[in-house]
């Protein structure tokens, strides 16, 4: 289910856990509206697979010029 070398991204994550990437990502900054049931899915694959967020993509999605 990995790719890019054995990471594993939001869409992995997503897809073991059957929900959007939208979701996960709301789960991993905690916000918006998840239901308990979805949120406890997310939390348990993200153990599972060992996920990780990127520091790195975190810093420059963080880091663009908005208009």
């Amino acid at each position: 289910m990995n790719n890019e070398g054995n990471k594993v991204t939001i869409n992995d994550v997503a897809k073991a856990a059957g929900v959007s990437k939208g979701t996960v990502d709301r789960v991993l900054h905690n916000r918006g509206e998840v239901s308990r049931k979805s949120k406890e899915k997310v939390l348990k694959v993200i153990e599972e697979l060992g996920f990780r967020p990127n520091l790195y993509a975190s810093l420059l999605a963080s880091q663009k010029e908005r208009l």
